[in-house]
């Protein structure tokens, strides 16, 4: 039994050492080219011609310590563009609520004042002042509305009421008159057939000045 187990290890270190020596020898074969090929190398490098013609560097530097020229400002001078800036964007204000105004309330006109209260009576209706000049200088027609009164200036307009049926007629002063005590105007028969149609007589008024 002990001399089988002795011949196998020995035919393995026999192979051992024959891979190692096949190492070495392989080493050596690849190293060799290599060093040769390194002085082929060098060799054809330095043979190679340098074409751009470089110059050296010129010797004029500038030294660190010695003070630089100093430079005057850029003077400002001709025409530059503004920086664009930005439109502002227009407030809109709220409109305001018109506030209501009140409607105001119609005044009525203020009634005026009764000037005289009396009698009146009518004259032109075949007395014969058809046609005359009266006394403010007009020529008289009967059918012609107008109002004799004693005192107030010609041309002065009145409103004659009649007090017992309210109907009123408006005339224009163009006489004098009349001169009956107790009456206080004259009226044509035009102006006297609006407050009483029936015909010529006698009535209660009130007269009004609208000139005032």
């Amino acid at each position: 039994m002990p001399q089988f187990g002795v011949a196998p290890r020995g035919t393995a270190v026999v192979k051992l050492i024959a891979g190692v020596a096949a190492l070495l020898v392989g080493s050596q074969i690849v190293v060799s080219p290599l060093a040769s090929g390194s002085s082929v190398a060098f060799a054809e490098t330095t043979d190679v011609i340098d074409e751009h013609a470089f110059k050296p560097l010129s010797d004029q530097r500038v030294s660190s310590t010695r003070p630089v020229a100093q430079m005057n400002a850029a003077v400002s001078t001709g025409q530059f563009e503004e920086l664009v800036k930005p439109t502002p964007v227009p407030t809109i204000a709220p409109t305001p609520i018109p506030t209501p105004r009140p409607t105001p309330v119609p005044t009525a006109a203020p009634k005026p004042a009764v000037f005289e209260a009396g009698v009146a009576s009518t004259y032109g209706e075949g007395d014969g002042f058809e046609g005359n000049l009266t006394a403010c200088g007009q020529v008289f027609r009967t059918l012609v509305v107008q109002v004799a009164h004693k005192s107030l200036p010609c041309g002065t307009t009145l409103r004659i009421e009649d007090t017992d049926t309210g109907r009123s007629v408006i005339a224009t002063v163009t006489d004098r008159g009349p001169y009956i005590p107790g009456r206080i105007v004259d009226l044509s028969w035009g102006a006297f057939e609006q407050l009483d149609p029936t015909g010529p007589g006698l009535l209660n008024v009130k007269v009004y000045i609208l000139d005032e």
